[in-house]
C-alpha cells in the first residue's frame, strides 16, 4: 500500500507539469535556466589567459649602457630587453618614459609599470667585479585596479626577467664575436703581438678573477653547510637548553627557602649575643657585693666559702656556654653567606673572646676554692682575689659589649638585612629564569632547509665559474703559445675556432621539462566543476520556488488513507523528474556543445544525476519542513558553499574556519568528484566523493520525514502570520 501510493500520487502530479502553456514554459526555464548559468560561466573562463595582451603594463628603458676597458663597444642591455619585449604579445607591453610609467601606475592607466635603471648595463657587466653590485628592475604593481591582474602581471615581470638573462647571454656573445673579429683583422698588423698580447694578459687576469669568485662561492658554500648542520641541531640544542633552564629555575626556587632562612637565622644569632652581652654585663655589675656576699655568707669555715665560689664558677660557665653557642651559630651562618656579602668574623671575634674571659674568670674561682681546700691561702686572700678576676671581667665585659653595640650589632643587622634582599632575589632570578626558558622553548626552529638550497646553488654557481676560469685560461695558454711560436695562422684559427668561449663560459642556461599530471586543456574546464555544481544547487532553488512543497488535494484524493510520509516521497518524484530533466540538459551541453574535457563521459553524467537528486531532496525537505525559512537556510546554504567548496581556490589557503567547514558541504564533495570523472581518477576518489555526497541523504531524510511532524503545528502558525502581514506569500 506504501509503494502503491507514493507511485499513484507521481503519476497523479506529473502531468501537471504539462498542463498548459504557461506550465510548459516554466517547466522548461526551470530545466534550461540552470544550464545557462553553467554555461555562460564556463564560456566566460575558457581561455582568459589568452587575452593577457590586452593587460597594459609600462616599459621605461633609462639603461645609458656600458663600455668596457677590454672592448671599446658600447652595449645596452636595457635596448636589447625591450626589443625582445616588443616582440612579445603575451602582455600589452607599453614603452614611455619612466615618469610616465610610475604615474600611469598609480592612476590605473598601467595595471603594472618596468623601470630599467641607467647603471642596469654596467651592473649587469661587472657582476665579477669586486664590489659590484646586483642589477635590479624596479617593478610597480596596481594592486586597486583589479583582483587577478596583479597576478598575471608579475608573471609579466618574470617574463622580463626572464628576457634579461637571454639578452645578457646573447649581448656576451655579440661582445666576443665582435672581440674575436677584431682580433682576427689585426693579427697581420705590424702591432698584433703586442694588441694580443694585452688581450691574452686581460684573459689571464679575468680567468684568476673568477677563480678566485669561485674559491669565495665555495668556501660560502661550506659555510652554509656547515649552518645548515648546526641549524638542524639547534632544535634539539634549544630544546635542551630549555630543560636546563628549567633544572636551573627549580634548582633557584628551591634555594630561594634556605637564603630566607639564613637571613631570620642571622638576625636570631645577633639578638641572642646582644641579650647575652646583657646579662653578662647586668650579672657583673654587682660583682663585688655578690663576692662579699659569697664569703659573708659562710661566715666560718673555708671548705663552705669554697663551695660558694664553685656554684659562683658553675654560674660563670653557663654564660660561657652561651656564648659559645652564639659563636657556633655565627660560624655556621657564615659558612652559608656568599663571598659578596661581609663577613661575620668581628662579630665571632667578640662572641670568642667574650667566652673565653668568662672561662678565665671561672677557672680563677676554681683555683681559689682548691687554695681555700689546700690551705693554701686565707680566706681574705681569696675574697680579695675573687674580687679581682670577678671586677676585671666586668670590666672586659662592657668594653666588649660597648664594642659590640657600636660596631659589629649595626653591621650584623644591616647583613640579615641583606641577606632577607639576597632571597627576594633568588626568588625573583627564578621566575627569570622560568620565563627565560620560555623564550627559548618559543624559539626553537630550523633553517636548514634554507642553507641547504643557499649551499646547492652556490656550490653549483661556484663550479660554473671555476670551469669559465679554466676555458679562459686555456684560452690565454693558447694564444701565448703562438704569440711565442710567431704563427699567426695557429693563432688565426686559435680566435676563430674559440669565438664562442667567452660567451658560453658565463651563459648557462637551465631547461625546465614539465610533465603535466592530470593535465587540464583549458582554464574553463578548470573552473567547470565549481559552476556546474552551484548551477545544480540553484536549479534546485529555483524547482522549490515554482512548484509547491505539498501535493495538490486532487491527486491526495486518490490516494487511499495516505500517510504524510507517502505524501513527501510522491511529491518529491516530481521535483526529482526536473533536477534529473535539469542535470541532463546541462551535462549533455557540457560535453557536446562547449565540449569541456572529461576523461569518463559517463561517470561524469552520472555525478549530475546524484548530485542534483541529493540537492533537489535536501532542499526539498528544507522547503517541507520549514516553508519559506527553508528557502532561506537553503540559500544562506548555498553562499557557504561558493567559497568553501574549493572549488575556485585551494582550501588551503583559504582561512581556517572555512577550511573546517568544507568537508561537510555537499558541493565539496561534488567538486571532487566532477574533477575525478573530467581530469582522470585516482584510485577510489571519484567513488569516496560520490559516497560521502550521498550521506547527505541521511539529514534530509531525518528532517523532511521525522521533524516535519512535529513541527507542522508551529510552522502552520509561522505561515498564518507571515501571511497576514500581506507581505510574504
Amino acid at each position: 500500500m506504501t509503494v502503491r501510493n507514493v507511485w499513484t500520487l507521481f503519476r497523479a502530479e506529473l502531468p501537471r507539469l504539462f498542463a498548459n502553456a504557461i506550465s510548459i514554459i516554466i517547466t522548461i526555464g526551470l530545466v534550461v535556466l540552470p544550464s545557462l548559468f553553467s554555461w555562460y560561466n564556463i564560456l566566460a573562463c575558457w581561455n582568459v589567459f589568452d587575452n593577457t595582451g590586452n593587460l597594459k603594463v609600462a616599459v621605461a628603458n633609462s639603461d645609458a649602457g656600458y663600455e668596457s676597458d677590454l672592448v671599446p663597444l658600447r652595449v645596452n642591455v636595457g635596448d636589447q630587453v625591450v626589443s625582445a619585449l616588443r616582440a612579445n604579445d603575451q602582455i600589452g607591453w607599453v614603452f614611455t618614459d619612466e615618469e610616465d610609467a610610475v604615474e600611469g601606475a598609480r592612476s590605473g592607466a598601467y595595471y603594472a609599470a618596468v623601470v630599467i635603471p641607467e647603471q642596469f648595463s654596467q651592473d649587469m657587466l661587472t657582476f665579477y667585479a669586486d664590489g659590484a653590485e646586483k642589477a635590479q628592475i624596479v617593478y610597480y604593481s596596481n594592486g586597486k585596479k583589479n583582483a587577478i591582474a596583479p597576478k598575471i602581471t608579475d608573471q609579466g615581470a618574470d617574463t622580463i626577467s626572464y628576457q634579461v638573462n637571454e639578452a645578457f647571454a646573447q649581448t656576451l656573445s655579440e661582445v666576443s664575436l665582435t672581440l674575436a673579429e677584431a682580433l682576427s683583422r689585426t693579427v697581420d698588423d705590424a702591432d698584433a703581438s703586442g694588441a694580443i698580447a694585452v688581450l691574452s694578459g686581460h684573459l689571464d687576469d679575468t680567468a684568476g678573477q673568477m677563480s678566485q669568485a669561485a674559491n669565495v662561492l665555495d668556501s660560502f658554500a661550506t659555510l652554509a653547510d656547515s649552518s645548515r648542520n648546526l641549524a638542524d641541531g639547534s632544535a634539539n640544542l634549544m630544546t635542551s637548553a630549555q630543560a636546563q633552564v628549567k633544572d636551573i629555575a627549580s634548582t633557584a626556587t628551591d634555594g630561594a627557602a634556605p637564603a630566607s632562612g639564613l637571613a631570620d637565622e642571622l638576625a636570631a644569632s645577633v639578638r641572642d649575643l646582644s641579650a647575652t652581652l646583657d646579662a653578662s654585663a647586668e650579672a657583673f655589675a654587682g660583682t663585688s657585693g655578690s663576692v662579699d656576699a659569697a664569703f659573708d655568707a659562710t661566715g666560718a669555715t673555708a671548705a663552705e666559702t669554697a663551695s660558694q665560689l664553685r656554684a659562683r664558677a658553675e654560674d660563670v660557665a653557663a654564660q660561657a656556654a652561651g656564648y659559645r653557642s652564639v659563636v657556633e651559630s655565627l660560624q655556621t651562618v657564615q659558612a652559608a653567606l656568599p663571598e659578596a656579602l661581609p663577613s661575620l668574623d668581628g662579630a665571632i671575634a667578640m662572641g670568642t673572646a667574650a667566652a673565653e674571659l668568662l672561662e678565665n674568670v671561672r677557672n680563677d674561682l676554681n683555683a681559689a676554692a682548691d687554695d681555700l681546700d689546700a690551705g693554701v691561702a686565707s680566706i681574705d686572700e681569696a675574697r680579695a682575689s675573687a674580687k679581682a678576676h670577678a671586677e676585671s671581667a666586668r670590666q672586659a665585659i662592657d668594653c666588649v659589649r660597648t664594642s659590640f653595640k657600636q660596631d659589629a650589632k649595626p653591621t650584623l643587622e644591616q647583613l640579615a638585612s641583606d641577606a632577607a634582599a639576597l632571597s627576594d632575589s633568588v626568588a625573583s632570578g627564578a621566575r627569570a629564569l622560568d620565563e627565560a626558558g620560555n623564550d627559548l622553548a618559543g624559539s626553537v626552529g630550523s633553517v636548514g632547509s634554507v642553507l641547504g638550497e643557499t649551499h646547492d646553488r652556490t656550490a653549483a654557481a661556484g663550479m660554473i665559474l671555476r670551469d669559465a676560469a679554466r676555458e679562459l685560461q686555456g684560452l690565454s695558454d693558447r694564444i701565448d703559445s703562438a704569440l711565442a711560436a710567431g704563427d699567426t695562422s695557429r693563432l688565426r684559427d686559435i680566435l676563430t675556432s674559440d669565438v664562442h668561449t667567452l660567451s658560453n663560459a658565463l651563459a648557462a642556461p637551465v631547461g625546465i621539462e614539465r610533465t603535466a599530471v592530470y593535465p587540464v586543456q583549458n582554464f574553463g574546464s578548470a573552473m567547470a566543476p565549481l559552476y556546474t555544481t552551484l548551477a545544480l544547487f540553484i536549479g534546485s532553488l529555483l524547482i522549490l520556488v515554482a512548484v509547491r512543497p505539498q501535493p495538490s488535494p486532487q491527486a491526495t484524493e486518490r490516494l487511499a488513507n495516505p500517510r504524510p510520509s507517502q505524501l513527501f516521497l510522491g511529491h518529491f518524484g516530481v521535483v526529482a523528474v526536473l533536477s534529473l530533466c535539469q542535470s541532463t540538459v546541462m551535462g549533455l551541453g557540457s560535453l557536446l556543445f562547449l565540449q569541456v574535457q572529461a576523461a569518463h563521459p559517463l561517470l561524469y553524467m552520472a555525478c549530475l544525476w546524484i548530485a542534483g537528486l541529493v540537492f533537489a531532496f535536501l532542499v526539498y525537505a528544507l522547503v517541507a519542513a520549514f516553508a519559506n525559512l527553508g528557502k532561506a537556510i537553503a540559500v544562506l546554504l548555498l553562499v557557504v558553499q561558493v567559497t568553501g567548496c574549493g572549488g575556485s581556490y585551494p582550501l588551503q589557503i583559504m582561512p581556517g574556519f572555512v577550511q573546517a567547514v568544507s568537508p561537510y558541504l555537499p558541493a565539496t564533495h561534488v567538486v571532487n568528484a566532477l574533477r575525478a570523472a573530467m581530469m582522470g581518477t585516482y584510485g577510489n576518489d571519484y567513488g569516496h566523493a560520490v559516497g560521502m555526497l550521498l550521506l547527505f541523504l541521511i539529514p534530509a531524510a531525518v528532517i523532511g520525514l521525522v521533524l516535519r511532524r512535529p513541527l507542522a503545528r508551529f510552522m502552520a502558525w509561522f505561515v498564518h502570520h507571515a501571511e497576514a502581514s500581506k507581505l510574504i506569500e
